[in-house]
């Protein structure tokens, strides 16, 4: 027995012990990085927008938009390459409750002239991961409601059966605590190593969470169950929290818009999308974010999953001729001011912009965020018109645009709804088999601008939103909003924060997902030349039949989770 034991006692080569792992400073640390990972964030082919009015999504299959997603079938969620859901999440909050279990016996085993410094270390470690797994938390909430709330390591012979969902306001609660206790031990972002949690991070967290929590969809005394909303809200209490909440990063030193060149509108439509193709985040606009090497580590493929087929890429992401009809004119009116749909073909009736072009004089936001026919991209027209040659009554040529469907070249990546993505793909990348190293961005300082608008206008603070939303929008080289101050707030979290993961969050949150996730229409362009007079029409057409119905404004916990915890309560309408 003596000599099994020798043999069977031995430590492993391949791997640290729990003993090594925790004592050490520095593996602590390298393990707390994969947490980092397991949040999720970072460019992928099928990202929110989606699921959202915002664009179609080619290549996948979106149960969800059809509306037959179930507890069986929750794509796109929980997925490879699709979103993070359950099961993703939960793993990363068990590495997260075992760093936060073990991480202090780097302290024990520190020597006594090194405990102070390694004590320091901890420290903001400890906030690192409690905002990691506030991030967790915020993520499974804002998809499922409350949650199981699980703050310490699970083992393996745990009883699972005596876990149960918490309440929606418990879930909101344990969020904030988290993000409390994280902003109280990390640094500013000038001392903190770039893309790892920093205080303005944690705050920016519990700002998004917040509002999240007083919005209609959980707090307006109508949620289906105690999971999926506050049962007896008092929403003036939760939108002054929301409010101090973003003022509380608002008043950090180290946050601030970026200048784009307003009043100069080509310079900032320039200015904008070179923003999103910066590698770090330094900007004082970047609270919180993701970077990308070239050469190793999780791939950013943006370009080569999104660019326009005709330089060999893949349209993947498809904006909706929706979300281009939204974007204003550059004077402030609204696009349907300037242009009427007949029979679906857009026909020019304004009296101050004559051009037949739907593009001409857009806010130049538009120009920054969607490629279009005829805009530039790396050093040629994008092609998506039919230009079509009639002589004498007949029909004598067609030839196809380069970047649709029907193109000689690249075709089946081709967009089907005539748009591609300009916002978040770098100008000068041409190989579809290069890397991108443009940094992913998950707090963006006008988001928290625009939280503190929405929280001061529920609170009858009319002027106070002003001057943030109007901040937002002079920034963008656009004038003071017009008319109603709530649909001013909604436009500009449309605008200014398209294709960047909260449009869907919003829809939901304002409960105008039912009404507004409707058919996805494309546009078909028509260039016709006859006995030498050329006429354009811009006809729109339906590229993705959708259904929403009011079970969607939450995802289903998946059925393999009930059949390992029954006692979870499904989510209203997927029982």
């Amino acid at each position: 027995m003596s000599s099994c034991h020798d043999i069977l006692d031995i430590t492993p080569v391949d791997r640290y012990t729990d003993a090594v792992l925790w004592e050490d400073i520095n593996l602590s640390k390298a393990y707390l990085l994969d947490t980092y990972r397991g949040t999720g964030i970072g460019y992928r082919q099928y990202m929110v927008t989606g699921v959202s009015d915002e664009s179609q999504i080619k290549f996948r299959e979106n149960f969800y938009v059809r509306g037959d997603i179930s507890p069986d079938n929750a794509a796109p969620w929980g997925l490879s390459s699709y979103l993070p859901g359950w099961n993703d999440h939960y793993k990363n909050i068990q590495k997260i409750n075992k760093f936060l279990d073990n991480v202090g016996r780097a302290v024990e085993a520190a020597s006594a002239d090194n405990k102070t410094s390694v004590q320091a270390q901890v420290d903001i470690l400890r906030g690192e991961a409690l905002y990691l797994r506030a991030f967790a938390y915020t993520e499974l909430a804002r998809t499922y409601g409350g949650v199981p709330l699980l703050a310490t390591e699970s083992q393996i012979n745990q009883d699972f059966q005596s876990i149960t969902r918490a309440s929606f306001e418990e879930t909101i609660n344990f969020i904030v605590k988290d993000c409390d206790d994280a902003a109280a031990l990390l640094l500013e972002k000038s001392r903190t190593e770039m893309g790892k949690a920093t205080k303005a991070a944690a705050l920016a967290l519990k700002s998004r969470i917040l509002l999240f929590a007083a919005s209609n969809l959980t707090a307006d005394g109508t949620a289906g169950s105690k999971f999926v909303g506050y049962t007896n809200p008092n929403r003036p209490a939760l939108w002054k929290a929301a409010q101090l909440a973003a003022k509380a990063v608002m008043d950090l030193p180290e946050v601030g818009l970026e200048s784009f060149g307003a009043p100069n509108k080509e310079q900032v439509s320039n200015s904008m999308a070179a923003f999103f193709e910066k590698r770090d985040l330094a900007s004082p606009e970047v609270i919180w974010g993701k970077m990308y090497s070239t050469i190793d580590g999780d791939i950013n493929s943006m370009n080569g999953q999104n660019a326009p087929s005709s330089t060999g890429f893949a349209t993947s992401t498809n904006p909706s001729q929706k979300l281009v009809d939204t974007y204003q004119m550059e004077d402030g009116s609204n696009f349907y001011e300037h242009f009427a749909v007949d029979n679906d073909v857009y026909r020019n009736i304004s009296g101050k912009y004559k051009n037949e072009n739907i593009y001409k004089n857009r806010d130049p936001r538009f120009y920054a965020t969607i490629l279009y026919d005829s805009a530039l991209w790396n050093g040629k027209n994008v092609d998506i018109r039919t230009r079509v040659t009639i002589e004498n009554g007949v029909e004598t040529k067609r030839v196809f645009g380069f970047d649709t469907e029907n193109s000689t070249y690249n075709a089946h990546n081709a967009t089907v709804t005539g748009y591609s993505l300009r916002k978040l793909l770098i100008g000068n990348l041409t190989d579809p088999l290069n890397r991108n190293n443009n940094a992913y961005i998950e707090f963006r300082y006008p988001e928290i601008l625009l939280n503190y608008a929405e929280a001061s206008i529920e609170l009858g603070e009319i002027s106070e939103a002003a001057i943030y939303i109007n901040m937002i929008r002079n920034r963008a080289g656009m004038p003071d909003f017009t008319g109603d101050i709530t649909q001013a707030l909604r436009y500009e979290r449309q605008i200014e924060l398209a294709f960047e993961n909260q449009r869907w969050y919003d829809m939901r949150r304002w409960k105008i997902l039912v009404p507004e996730l409707t058919n996805v229409y494309g546009i078909k362009i028509d260039e016709i030349t006859n006995n030498g007079v050329i006429s354009t029409t811009w006809k729109r057409f339906v590229t993705q039949t959708r259904e929403a119905v009011d079970r969607m404004l939450w995802i289903p916990i998946p059925r393999i989770e009930i059949n390992k915890a029954p006692q979870l309560e499904q989510n209203p309408g997927y029982n």
